[in-house]
């Protein structure tokens, strides 16, 4: 049974919290087979939200649209996973689950502590956060003895780390002046001492040929924030006039891979930090993974990843710093930084040594080749210890309270996907190259293509086709067109897959849509039809990834045979069991457009259980010349309709 799991968290915003909540929302979809994922979206103080389009963006608001509905039917959640900072988890569900960056000082605040309590488990992305929770306590009086206690956080806390992302790089056209630039990306406040880094850089390289690129805000990447941050940095740099060094200001929304674009450019060496604390810091976290060598302070969440395993001389196991190390001391935060409830004017972080912050950039400079060498070790051991695989499981298995795991595809029965081949030059060879691309295509599936003597010239597009897939695509002449549900009998009686599904020429598929469909049937024994919602387009032959839908879809409900008498639930996005086929026999051949409505109908009639899965896995092409979007049908599809609609609408089933 899969277990009803809210986010909450902004999933939707361009912040730290933003990322790790969509982190928490990945690792749940990739063991979808264990969890009925549901979402309330919150903002993050003054942070700005996404503002481009992906297909991750899309299943994120179909889940907003999924939660509304489970809400309006005063549904119950069995986990709560609240992605903010401790003051503002509560309790949601039977089990809650806090996720928190923690906090990059000595220790938590009290308030921190007595909300710990309202939570059944703690995830935090580094063990210098697990040391503030686990290391912190307060004297407080004791409600019932009035003597002082000591108080404590008594509740689990785990560490799992952020994951490697293999995201594609977009160059960025930076005009520097120079071949050997170092690159901060930062906040402009109290914890990240951007001001000192920037003043530290300069102080060391003022009279040579050496960039400093900043990317920087103070809240959001508009026109009045960067004229804030362009006034900031003049004033730092008006004590140097005569500096050669130069100092570059890039402020703006820049998309992911614009901004791993900046650790691969050739004229970008280093990444250099000197901040007061990090929970993690992704940044310095995504620059190692690209081999960026990195300088920053020896203390805080970043050494979880800036450290790596390494021998020494009697073949002991020790972790060995691969970064350059900035030296400190432990002092109490800036006044400016105390945070009333989150940030204690009493909790310490570290102050780099300007010294060694300039010694540091300064050996970087002259010994790169060595500090590349590092670097280079660095990102192979990140990406083996800190892959999507073994975070997003510890993800799950941590939410679930218990061990996960997906379901192996080798178990999935063999599908048959069904396709009526008829006036298709137009799409038959983007229709072959989504199917094709499924995840589970070579694998597990069977495409049967049966052409109803169509009048196009589909067959050399095809022959191409199974001359790659011959264990996989089977192609039917027929010499009389039987309409397209006698079409698809005939494949069925010819097919051979225990699950089966309609694929027609004109729509499309998410890359998993197969999958994620046969998971959940194989799942689910008592099911005998599993659904899904689908974007609509207008344009023909466009991919899931990248369509024009705008967030336009079909927002199916959850099934009941009362709803599927108002509409065709399933619509163009079904799969089903061969053996409801023994009990409810086939398509009924007569009908031209709403036949597989009136399947559906009879199937759920006779006691088929059907399910939904959540989120958009198709793309319906709204077809101004289809058979049932073309206006000039509209008349005999609404007889259809009316038909089956009188034959079932009087109908009852135990569900």
């Amino acid at each position: 049974m899969k277990k009803k799991v809210l986010v909450k968290g902004p999933a939707l915003t361009q912040s730290g919290y933003g990322e790790h909540a969509r982190t928490v929302l990945r690792a749940l979809r990739k063991f979808e087979d264990n969890f009925d994922i549901y979402i309330e979206a919150t903002k993050w103080g003054q942070t700005g939200f996404l503002v481009e389009d992906s297909e991750e963006r899309r299943w994120i608001e179909s889940l907003l649209h999924k939660t509304h509905n489970f809400v309006q039917n005063k549904g119950v959640y069995d986990v709560s996973v609240q992605i903010t900072i401790p003051n503002e988890w509560t309790k949601i569900a039977p089990f809650n689950v806090g996720v928190t960056a923690g906090i990059e000082t000595t220790r938590i605040s009290p308030q921190w502590v007595e909300k710990c309590s309202v939570v059944d488990k703690i995830i935090v992305p580094s063990f210098h956060a697990k040391k503030g929770f686990d290391e912190t306590s307060y004297m407080k009086e004791s409600s019932i003895s009035g003597a002082p206690v000591n108080v404590k956080n008594e509740t689990p806390v785990e560490v799992i780390h952020y994951p490697v992302k293999n995201i594609p790089s977009e160059a960025t056209n930076l005009a520097l002046d120079f071949d050997f630039n170092f690159l901060t990306i930062a906040q402009w406040g109290p914890r990240k001492n951007l001001d000192n880094t920037i003043r530290w850089f300069v102080e060391e390289f003022k009279n040579e040929e050496v960039g400093l690129v900043v990317k920087a805000n103070t809240r959001k990447n508009n026109v009045a924030d960067r004229a804030i941050c362009r006034e900031r940095l003049h004033h730092l740099l008006k004590p140097y006039p005569d500096r050669k060094c130069k100092v570059y200001l890039l402020h703006g929304n820049m998309s992911e891979p614009e901004v791993h674009g900046l650790y691969v450019s050739p004229q970008i060496k280093c990444i250099v930090s000197a901040t007061h604390g990090e929970g993690y810091g992704l940044p310095l976290f995504e620059a190692a993974i690209n081999k960026l060598p990195v300088v920053a302070p020896n203390w805080s969440g970043h050494l979880d990843f800036l450290c790596a395993p390494k021998k020494d001389k009697k073949g002991k196991l020790k972790n060995k710093a691969h970064f350059t190390k900035v030296d400190y001391s432990i002092a109490p935060i800036q006044q400016e930084a105390v945070w009333d409830g989150v940030l204690q004017k009493d909790s310490q972080w570290c102050y780099p040594k300007e010294s060694s912050f300039k010694s540091g950039i300064r050996q970087v400079y002259k010994s790169y080749g060595i500090r590349k060498a590092e670097a280079d070790k660095l990102s192979l051991h990140i990406r083996k210890e800190f892959s999507e695989e073994k975070i997003y499981e510890r993800f799950a298995s941590a939410i679930a309270n218990d061990k996960v795991s997906e379901i192996n595809v080798q178990e999935i029965p063999k599908i048959s996907l069904i396709t009526s081949v008829y006036d298709g030059d137009e799409f038959i060879r983007s229709f072959l190259e989504d199917v094709t691309r499924q995840t589970i295509f070579e694998e597990k599936c069977e495409l049967i293509l049966v052409n109803p003597n169509s009048p196009g010239n589909e067959k050399e597009v095809i022959d191409e086709y199974i001359a790659k897939y011959p264990d996989n695509i089977k192609y039917y002449q027929l010499e009389k067109d039987p309409g397209i549900y006698g079409t698809w009998n005939y494949a069925i009686e010819v097919s051979d897959g225990e699950f089966i599904t309609n694929a027609n020429l004109d729509d499309r598929k998410a890359i998993n849509s197969l999958e994620r469909h046969a998971k959940e049937l194989f799942s689910n024994p008592d099911i005998d039809l599993v659904y899904a919602d689908s974007f609509i387009v207008d344009k023909p032959n466009e991919t899931f990834e990248k369509n024009s839908s705008n967030g336009r879809r079909y927002n199916f409900p959850d099934f009941s045979f009362d709803k599927l008498k108002m509409t065709n639930l399933p619509h163009n996005n079904p799969m089903w069991r061969r053996s409801v086929h023994h009990e409810c026999g086939y398509f009924n051949a007569k009908y031209r457009s709403a036949g597989d409505w009136e399947m559906f109908l009879r199937m759920a009639s006779k006691g088929s259980k059907f399910k939904k899965i959540s989120g958009p896995l198709g793309l319906y092409y709204f077809n101004p010349t289809g058979v049932s979007t073309n206006p000039a049908n509209f008349s005999w599809k609404r007889q259809e309709e009316k038909e089956i609609y009188e034959t079932y609408k009087d109908m009852k089933v135990k569900e």
